[in-house]
């Protein structure tokens, strides 16, 4: 593929020869024209988050989960993520306990909303599917029957449920060292549907969270680990040109050619003295 570059002549007073007198050689400098273009295929990055974990050891509910995620020209990037839910939650007055531990997945894509794609930091909205297939146990304190008498202890163990849900997700991320990236995101997420069960509806979806709304928000605190291998960030498509000194022969100009034109030429022994172009 042929390139065009333009060459422009250095400006000189127009003015008569002297009787004898060799017209003085005009200096051409070519000015090279190139333009960076993203590779299709980025490479593709690993990441857990950190901040499921913490929520587990402190709270009712927390995650484990990792995610892997394609990188395309720095602007799309198709994620599945996946990873284990776990809940343990009593109510304090009731004394009613939920359980459930479980995997589940989400599917999605991210998009890059900064104009500069060749930056390695990004903001971000994506939109995520999550599935999970689980079972939960409701166990309470036995009741006393105050007609008959007696107690009876309430137990619904291994009922089993499949969830589905929506998300859409904002987020940074921040290059921290040649490979490492950290960032996190929020999450809000819809209910789709669940199993429905005669006793009793789950109170906590792995992956999701509580259902006491038919919506609710979460959060991730993601450490990222670019897998390109030295993968190349772009390509820069130029030419290499020569710079020199043209003498002009006595068909080449004449004192009255205006000294501002500009010349394309793609052919080497031309008698202005452009130069050859190749790419």
């Amino acid at each position: 593929m042929g390139a065009c570059i333009l060459a422009t002549r250095a400006q000189q007073p127009t003015q008569p020869l002297m009787p004898g007198e060799a017209p003085k050689p005009t200096k051409y400098v070519a000015l090279e024209e190139q333009k960076e273009h993203l590779v299709f295929f980025q490479g593709f990055t690993l990441s857990v988050d950190g901040y499921g974990p913490v929520a587990m050891m402190v709270s009712d509910y927390g995650t484990l989960e990792g995610a892997l995620r394609l990188n395309l020209k720095s602007t799309f990037f198709p994620i599945i993520e996946a990873g284990i839910g776990k809940c343990s939650k009593e109510d304090f007055n009731t004394k009613v306990s939920y359980k459930t531990n479980a995997p589940f997945v989400r599917i999605g894509i991210d998009f890059n909303m900064l104009k500069d794609k060749f930056q390695s930091n990004r903001l971000y909205l994506g939109a995520r599917y999550g599935l999970s297939k689980f079972k939960y146990n409701i166990t309470g304190p036995a009741l006393t029957d105050p007609i008959w008498g007696g107690s009876q202890s309430f137990s619904l163990r291994d009922i089993d449920c499949t969830s589905h849900w929506a998300e859409l997700v904002f987020g940074v991320e921040v290059r921290i060292l040649k490979n490492f990236h950290m960032g996190w995101a929020v999450r809000y997420k819809m209910e789709i549907s669940s199993t429905k069960h005669d006793a009793a509806k789950p109170n906590c979806i792995p992956g999701y969270g509580f259902t006491t709304n038919s919506n609710c928000w979460g959060g991730t605190y993601s450490l990222i680990f670019d897998l390109n291998w030295g993968m190349k960030k772009s390509h820069k498509r130029g030419v290499n040109v020569e710079i020199r000194d043209v003498q002009p022969t006595e068909h080449a100009l004449t004192p009255t050619q205006d000294d501002s034109q500009t010349s394309i030429d793609h052919e080497e022994g031309t008698e202005d003295g452009a130069t050859e172009v190749e790419e």
